[in-house]
């Protein structure tokens, strides 16, 4: 009797057990490890243009020479309304895009459609009535720039990238077409006067900096709108060549070897342009994996 208990109570625990090991199999296997995500690098080469319009700041105050060589002491001159008026500007350039917050880009650039004016009216210091000479001087201006630029992105949202950065290069600026329209005046008697200033290029260190926008128009493909604020230095005109004036004065039509010029020259730039980017789907960071908890 003992050993049917026995028997009975053996056959239950294995078949229990059996259950067990039964209703284990059933269950889900546990969810597999995912690798993280490879870090995002936007790494990859562009092409860049644009177009814009350049607001050339004043230039009260950044004329020189004062054409007083020869006059006698107590002698003084001033420029008044002095102005370079808006520039058209276009440039292109090649890139790299580091990673997914820095970039660097090459430029060059071409300004134009801008000119010079000014009025010069200098007091001859010289006893008795006191002459005075007038002088208003025109004249156009071009620019050929090039600059290595560095961008910061600041990342998107909803679509925008918004960015800053600087620049730093040279600029050749050139003057063309100059005039002197002017007058000799002693009492009451008045003369004109005037001549022509010849062409010059001037060399100068040029610097920039920038802000903006950018969106992604295509899977290449980017628009950018951005301001920039860029110091291009300096110009000079060529010699003046007089075709009239009064014998008794030197430096009215400002002598056979006057140049005029403007220092500091300096603008803000309103530029539109696209960035195409030759590798695949570099020109946006993919979006990031929502949150997901789990309790």
């Amino acid at each position: 009797m003992v050993a049917i208990k026995a028997v009975a109570l053996t056959t239950v625990a294995v078949l229990a057990l059996a259950r067990a090991a039964s209703a284990a199999d059933l269950l889900p296997p546990p969810p597999a490890v995912e690798p993280p995500p490879p870090a995002y690098d936007a790494g990859g080469w562009y092409l860049r243009g644009d177009v814009g319009v350049g607001f050339n700041n004043n230039v009260s105050g950044n004329v020189s020479p004062d054409p007083l060589a020869g006059a006698p002491a107590g002698s003084n001159n001033s420029f008044y309304n002095s102005a370079v008026s808006e520039a058209a500007l276009f440039d292109v350039g090649v890139g790299y895009q580091v990673n997914n917050w820095f970039r660097t880009d090459v430029t060059g650039e071409l300004r134009g459609g801008s000119s010079f004016s000014g009025l010069d009216v200098l007091n001859y210091g010289g006893g008795g009535s006191t002459p005075q000479y007038g002088d208003f001087y025109k004249g156009n201006l071009s620019s050929e720039i090039a600059l290595v630029n560095a961008y910061f992105d600041l990342g998107s949202f909803y679509g925008a990238s918004f960015f800053f950065g600087g620049g730093v290069g040279v600029a050749f600026n050139n003057f063309y077409g100059g005039t002197d329209q002017g007058f000799a005046s002693t009492g009451y008697n008045v003369s004109p006067s005037g001549g022509t200033l010849g062409n010059s290029t001037t060399t100068s260190l040029a610097w920039a900096l920038m802000a903006g926008v950018d969106f992604k128009v295509a899977r290449h493909l980017k628009l950018e709108i951005g301001y920039r604020y860029l110091d291009y230095g300096n110009f000079k005109s060529g010699s003046s060549q007089c075709l009239t004036g009064n014998g008794s004065a030197p430096f009215n039509c400002g002598g056979s070897s006057y140049q005029i010029g403007v220092k500091n020259l300096s603008s803000n730039d309103v530029r539109i342009g696209l960035r195409y980017y030759f590798d695949n789907d570099v020109a946006e960071a993919p979006p990031e994996a929502p949150i997901v908890r789990k309790y």
